[in-house]
């Protein structure tokens, strides 16, 4: 008996993730936007609900969209099923949402949401498309050099390659890292000194569509200029940085910058 559990958990483990798992997007009530992939609340793919008649269980197979909404301390969800019809429900229990990013497995505060899209099949679309790029022999050597934007806060405009691997934001959920070639943008808010206090913060947009908001944890950057000039530019000094530009925007850029 002993042996055929361990061998009904081994095959269990075996299976892929996907049939424990959905594609959503999470929108959070400060409007950071999360891809997830295998998510779930809690780990259940099914929630208990108040309804007429007693108490509900929800599938999430049968949902596309999910609102939260706080009524007095008791949260209440209006739910788009796949059929097209609507309905609004007490929640009876809930737990943090969790499921993997391009960053990793993240856990997301159920109070911290406000909405959760179901995605269903166009990640999984996007995903297969970004393969076969990526295998395409034609797409490495047809592929143009691409460039980093950074706009200073005084106004200045420099074209070039920041310096690194990776950067770290602190958000309300903790340290994230991403990869540079997975940002598309990074807006900084207040000085650093500022967001210590509560001022505005700085906003990662990448290219996945996750839009996060927290503290950029560098003091300073390293760009490499076109003329292969490297420069060091305090952040509080930094508007904005657009990453991984083609050379065509790189050429307007050029010419809106001989304009002023």
């Amino acid at each position: 008996m002993r042996r055929m559990i361990v061998m009904m958990v081994l095959l269990l483990s075996l299976l892929p993730g996907s049939l424990y798992g959905f594609n959503v997007e999470v929108e959070t009530i400060d409007g950071e936007l999360f891809t997830l992939r295998q998510f779930s609340m809690g780990g259940r793919k099914t929630f208990s609900v108040d309804q007429e008649g007693g108490i509900g269980r929800i599938d999430w197979n049968e949902i596309e969209l999910f609102e939260i909404k706080n009524r007095g301390g008791v949260y209440w969800i209006e739910l788009t099923f796949m059929d097209g019809k609507k309905g609004e429900f007490s929640l009876r229990h809930y737990a943090p949402f969790q499921g993997r990013s391009e960053l990793g497995t993240m856990l997301i505060p159920f109070e911290k949401v406000k909405r959760v899209s179901f995605l269903r099949e166009r990640l999984e679309e996007r995903k297969r498309e970004e393969l076969r790029v990526k295998e395409s022999p034609l797409s490495l050597e047809s592929s143009p050099p691409r460039i980093d934007r950074i706009v200073l806060r005084n106004g200045d405009i420099l074209v070039g390659d920041v310096l690194f691997e990776s950067l770290r934001v602190r958000t309300v959920y903790g340290l994230v890292v991403f990869k540079k070639e997975d940002v598309s943008r990074l807006s900084f808010g207040k000085k650093l000194k500022s967001q210590k206090e509560g001022g505005e913060k700085d906003v990662l947009i990448s290219k996945y569509g996750d839009k996060i908001s927290g503290l950029f944890l560098e003091n300073q950057l390293k760009v490499m200029l076109r003329n292969q000039t490297e420069i060091v530019i305090p952040r509080d000094h930094i508007q904005e940085i657009e990453f991984a530009l083609l050379p065509e925007v790189e050429s307007k850029i050029l010419r809106e910058s001989e304009s002023r």
